[in-house]
C-alpha cells in the first residue's frame, strides 16, 4: 500500500476512530479496576521521636488501613507486612506538630501488587513535651491475705529502685512505682519471686521487661488465751495424809502461735501444788506451778501458793 494510501485510510473519518480508542482504553481500565477488592485493617502505630522531647498526651496507637487491589493479594497480606509510624525526629523542642502518617513495607515491592494504600487519618497532631528521666522506689503490690494466725512479717525488693523517663511534668509527679500484684492467699511460708515492675501512666516508660526480686516473710502469728478454770493437782503427799475437802481450781494466761493454740485441750493445762513438805495435818501453804504443752509462754497464772487443810488418813475413815 502506498504511503498517500496508508495516510488517507489512518485519517479518514478520525474523529469516530479517536472516539473508538478512548472508548476500548476506557473499557479496559472500567474492567481492571472492577477486578479489585478492598480490605481494611487496624494496624499499631509507632512515634518516632528526637532523645530530648517525648509525646506529651497518649498519640492514637492505631491507624485504620485501606488496602486496594487483587483479591489473592490483598487477603493473604498480614499486619506485620507493614510499619506505619510518625516521624518526629526533626523536632527537638517541645511544641504541637502535624505530621503525616507514613508507611514502609516489609517486604519487596514485587511480592504483592497492591494498588493503593490508604491510612485514616493520614495526618496527626502530636504535642512534644521536655524529656525528664527519674530514680524511684519500688513498693510490691499484694492481693489476698495468708490465711487466719499467719501475717507478713516484712517484705524487701531488690532492686529498691527503677529509673522512669516521660514528660518532666508527669516524671517529677511520681515518686514511687508498684510491682505486679503477688497473691498472698494461702501463703503460710515465706517465699522470693521475680516479678514486672507496673507502668501506671502510659506516658512514663520504664526499662522494657524491668524486673525485681520480691522476698516476702510470712510468720505465724503470736495469741493470748486464757485457760479458765485449771484443774488444781496435788502430788507427793504423804500417804498418811489426805487435804479436807475439794481442791480450789486457778487460771493460766499464755501467749503461743495460734495455730498451737487451737490444739490445746483442756486436760493437758494444770496447775501443780507439790506437797512435799507437807508432813503433818493442819493448815499449810502449798507452792503451785503450771503443767502445759511445750511452746506455750506462760504470762501469769494464780493461785501461786495455795492454803489446804490436811488431816491423817485414818481420820477420815
Amino acid at each position: 500500500m502506498k504511503p498517500k494510501q496508508l495516510l488517507h485510510l489512518l485519517l479518514h473519518n478520525w474523529p469516530a476512530k479517536v472516539l473508538s480508542l478512548a472508548a476500548a482504553v476506557l473499557l479496559v481500565l472500567f474492567h481492571n479496576m472492577t477486578g479489585l477488592e478492598e480490605r481494611t485493617l487496624s494496624v499499631p502505630l509507632e512515634v518516632r521521636t528526637a532523645d530530648a522531647v517525648v509525646p506529651a498526651e497518649t498519640p492514637p496507637e492505631r491507624v485504620r488501613v485501606q488496602l486496594r487491589g487483587k483479591s489473592e493479594d490483598i487477603f493473604r497480606m498480614e499486619e506485620g507486612d507493614f510499619e506505619f509510624y510518625l516521624d518526629l525526629t526533626a523536632h527537638a523542642n517541645p511544641g504541637e506538630y502535624r505530621v503525616p502518617v507514613q508507611v514502609r513495607k516489609r517486604y519487596p515491592a514485587e511480592a504483592f501488587g497492591v494498588v493503593e494504600i490508604n491510612m485514616e487519618p493520614a495526618e496527626i497532631t502530636v504535642e512534644l513535651a521536655e524529656r525528664a528521666t527519674r530514680t524511684v522506689e519500688v513498693i510490691p503490690s499484694f492481693v489476698g491475705a495468708p490465711p487466719s494466725g499467719y501475717r507478713v512479717q516484712q517484705h524487701s525488693v531488690n532492686p529498691p529502685e527503677v529509673e522512669i523517663a516521660g514528660p518532666a511534668d508527669r516524671v517529677e509527679a511520681i515518686e514511687r512505682v508498684e510491682t505486679e500484684p503477688v497473691d498472698l492467699s494461702g501463703r503460710t511460708s515465706s517465699f522470693t519471686r521475680s516479678v514486672s515492675v507496673k507502668r501506671g501512666d502510659p506516658l512514663v516508660q520504664i526499662p522494657a521487661n524491668a524486673r525485681v526480686e520480691l522476698e516476702v516473710v510470712i510468720e505465724e502469728q503470736l495469741a493470748l488465751t486464757t485457760f479458765e478454770p485449771v484443774e488444781l493437782v496435788l502430788i507427793n503427799l504423804d500417804g498418811d495424809l489426805q487435804p479436807v475437802g475439794d481442791l480450789p481450781s486457778g487460771f493460766i494466761r499464755v501467749q503461743a502461735l495460734r495455730g498451737m493454740l487451737d490444739t490445746v485441750g483442756p486436760g493437758q493445762v494444770q496447775l501443780i501444788a507439790d506437797a512435799a513438805e507437807v508432813d503433818q495435818p493442819g493448815l499449810h501453804e502449798v507452792p503451785t506451778r503450771p503443767l502445759l504443752p511445750s511452746g506455750l509462754l506462760v504470762l501469769r497464772y494464780e493461785p501461786t501458793v495455795v492454803e489446804l487443810e490436811f488431816q491423817a488418813a485414818d481420820d477420815a475413815e
